[in-house]
């Protein structure tokens, strides 16, 4: 039977957090271009999820989702990133009604179970990822590295969503392991930023006679500023026609944020190539640093995109940039386990003989 469904994800990723309902939204995408696709989903555990709907149709090559919640936990998963124990099924089938069928899920529940003997179905099976950094913080108190890299590979966006208060607790906790050094350097290398404090009276506020006495930002400030947000965020999104945009007015792509992060960095560690092209073209230093010393060839290989380091190796960027604590692409690759991208890095080149300080 041919395959008549895709799925966004290969598994459930739901970020967990106590006491709560959890969601995740699958998307399904129709490669049927003949007739509605029915789909129905079971779980192995009924017990802790909700499916809503758990039956529908998608239209001729089109998308449908449905919704995974966790009901309330009062204990951690006994394992996680990947949860051995729960999975979902989904079953799809062309959906070719007679006059009496119906569209309404429970009616496609019973169409489902009355099909004749023999029906063939498609069967996509999921299995559940818990994510999050309620379990981050838990796995780097219990000094658990293999977690801890399975939990970023799986939410990028898990250290640089932590505000500073929280990037702090998580590196205090690191630091305060038994050996840390492994725990630590992976965070940092993974993008937890820590922001510095400010030396005293750089931005001091000086109050007299009830006014405040900072000088107040000249409006170009502000609007240049605005702006290199603008390309910063569509870079991260991988907006190619924002960033077209903004660049036919003229607005400069040299803007970084407080880490000396810069749109190519934001979309080497997204996996945006054409948007890192795009950055090249418009003249943007493919070998700029951010405040740490990672290049945007680092940020491709921490995004795990083979694509987008390749896009940078074509670019002749140099293999062996070190950032402030020695580490290269191809050591970083090896971190985090990417085998690909380390063969592609030793075939163009790159030296092996690098290991990483901490300092």
């Amino acid at each position: 039977m041919e395959k008549l469904v895709e799925v966004s994800e290969g598994e459930v990723r739901i970020e967990f957090a106590l006491n709560c309902k959890c969601r995740a939204t699958v998307q399904l995408r129709s490669m049927n271009p003949n007739a509605p696709v029915a789909f129905k989903v079971q779980t192995s555990s009924p017990n802790k999820f909700l499916v809503n709907p758990p039956t529908g149709l998608i239209p001729p090559l089109s998308t449908a989702t449905f919704q995974v919640i966790l009901k309330p936990q009062s204990h951690l998963p006994r394992a996680y990133p990947r949860s051995p124990s729960d999975r979902f099924l989904i079953k799809t089938a062309e959906f070719v009604p007679s006059s009496s069928d119906s569209t309404h899920p429970d009616s496609l529940n019973e169409w489902f179970a009355t099909r004749p003997y023999g029906f063939a179905t498609w069967d996509i099976k999921l299995k559940v990822a818990f994510v999050g950094p309620v379990l981050l913080h838990d796995a780097v108190s219990r000094g658990d590295v293999d977690a801890v890299r399975n939990l970023i590979k799986r939410q990028r966006c898990v250290l640089g969503d932590l505000k500073p208060r929280e990037a702090e607790s998580l590196l205090r906790v690191a630091t305060e392991l038994v050996n840390p050094d492994d725990m630590v350097h992976l965070l940092l290398e993974a993008g937890l930023r820590i922001q510095q404090d400010n030396v005293k009276g750089d931005d001091e506020v000086h109050v007299a006679s009830g006014n405040i006495a900072r000088e107040e930002p000249h409006r170009e400030e502000v609007e240049v500023l605005e702006q290199g947000e603008e390309v910063l965020e569509a870079a991260r999104h991988g907006d190619v026609m924002q960033l077209e945009s903004l660049l036919r007015r003229g607005v400069s792509v040299d803007y970084h944020d407080q880490y000396g992060l810069t749109a190519v960095h934001a979309a080497a560690i997204k996996g945006h190539k054409d948007v890192v092209l795009m950055l090249g073209e418009a003249g943007l230093d493919l070998e700029c640093q951010d405040q740490e010393g990672h290049v945007p060839l680092h940020m491709a290989v921490q995004g795990g995109d083979i694509e987008t380091v390749k896009v940078l190796v074509d670019k002749g960027v140099n293999l062996n940039a070190m950032n402030k604590r020695g580490a290269t692409p191809l050591y970083m690759a090896r971190v985090w386990g990417y085998d690909d991208i380390c063969e592609f890095l030793i075939s163009r080149g790159a030296l092996s003989s690098s290991h990483a300080i901490f300092a």
